[in-house]
């Protein structure tokens, strides 16, 4: 039988720096738009299964033991562990597959101020993207921007004892199938969406957080303030948890902006993101922590596993500082790559405009976001 590895296990030995290799068993197309990566740099070969089976004993002396085999399923990477274990090789086969790995979730706890309220980050490797909890243990939550996959969502929550009140989107996605409308529904929790995003209506049952709103989450004393800043979409909000930290969606990242052209008028919102950063998210204390929805480089994580960065560093660098907003609009969108194709009908779905069977989503949920400018 082959040595198998689950994927929360993998990404927890690709951060420690305990995976010599990645053996990617796909074609060349899928292994480059999603390939299977850490917090730490960690080798990776791609070699096509029908390459490797054709010539086992050269792949025995090639791969490093204690490599990882990966594939879509897990099938073909299972049968590979097996022959090369039989040519004295100890390699593990991801259980699942890049499947399954599409699906992992790892919760990191966000450090806070003293209190009730506490927040934690969910990282999705396979894309880059991040998602929230906040909450008040014994109380209730709110769960931001969540992907497809509920159930880590669901099991802190039942951790912490706490119910889940309210499912937020800080703008409607282009790079990934959100699951809000799903869990929000399935849960009876309120379903905020910005109606801007999704051309000023929505089939879902939604309502738009109104700029300074307050969501209780049981304390008499605990807030989770909204604040809108349009640019990387017209409707774009972010959350202001406590004091000292703000869920900014897409608006900006550890390392760039977001990217001002997925809605069309990109001249336009780049105008509003350049506002949205100097006139509001400016204003906040600058050792406030700013937690965004994405990432893209290993190098966007901190010493304790975050992704996350202060206002000071955010504004320390070369793209933000002392840069009037016509160099500003000019930099931001003679850096744009092109935009996926399939990112219009991603958009299209996350605004309940656009219905298709489960296969055709998890196609199009596959691979890391490119929502940086």
């Amino acid at each position: 039988m082959a040595s198998t590895i689950g994927a929360s296990e993998l990404y927890r030995q690709i951060n420690a720096g305990a995976v010599p290799e990645i053996l990617d068993l796909r074609n060349r197309d899928e292994a480059a738009s999603a390939p299977v990566a850490g917090r730490r740099p960690v080798d990776v070969r791609n070699v096509p299964v029908y390459v490797v089976m054709d010539d086992l004993d050269a792949e025995a002396e090639r791969v490093r033991d204690g490599a990882v085999v990966v594939c879509g399923q897990g099938n073909g990477s299972e049968l590979v562990v097996e022959e090369l274990a039989a040519r004295g090789r100890h390699t593990r086969s991801l259980h699942g597959g890049t499947d399954s790995w599409a699906r992992l979730l790892v919760a990191v706890e966000v450090p806070g101020p003293p209190g009730e309220l506490r927040t934690w980050q969910f990282q999705r490797p396979a894309k880059g993207c991040l998602s929230y909890v906040v909450g008040v243990p014994g109380e209730s939550c709110l769960v931001v921007d969540p992907s497809r996959h509920h159930a880590p969502y669901l099991e802190l929550a039942a951790e912490h004892g706490m119910s889940v009140a309210h499912v937020v989107e800080t703008h409607v996605h282009a790079d990934h199938v959100s699951g809000g409308p799903l869990l929000a529904q399935r849960l009876g929790a309120s379903y905020h969406l910005p109606p801007e995003d999704a051309g000023g209506t929505s089939p879902y049952s939604s309502r738009a957080l109104r700029d300074g709103e307050e969501l209780d989450l049981g304390s008499a004393t605990v807030r989770v303030v909204s604040l809108h800043l349009p640019g990387h979409t017209p409707g774009s909000v972010a959350l202001v948890v406590g004091e000292r930290l703000v869920l900014v969606g897409d608006t900006v990242f550890v390392r760039g902006v977001g990217r001002p052209d997925l809605t069309g008028h990109a001249d336009e919102l780049a105008r509003d993101l350049f506002r949205s950063l100097h006139e509001r998210l400016a204003l906040l204390d600058p050792t406030t922590w700013l937690a965004p929805a994405h990432w893209s480089s290993p190098g966007e994580f901190d010493g304790l596993g975050l992704v996350r960065t202060t206002l000071r560093e955010a504004f320390d660098t070369e793209l933000l500082r002392d840069k009037p907003v016509e160099a500003f609009v000019e930099e931001v969108l003679a850096s744009l790559p092109p935009a996926p194709a399939e990112y219009d009908t991603i958009r299209l779905v996350n605004s309940g405009l656009r219905s298709l069977p489960e296969e055709a989503l998890d196609l199009l949920d596959v691979g890391m976001n490119r929502c940086a400018g």
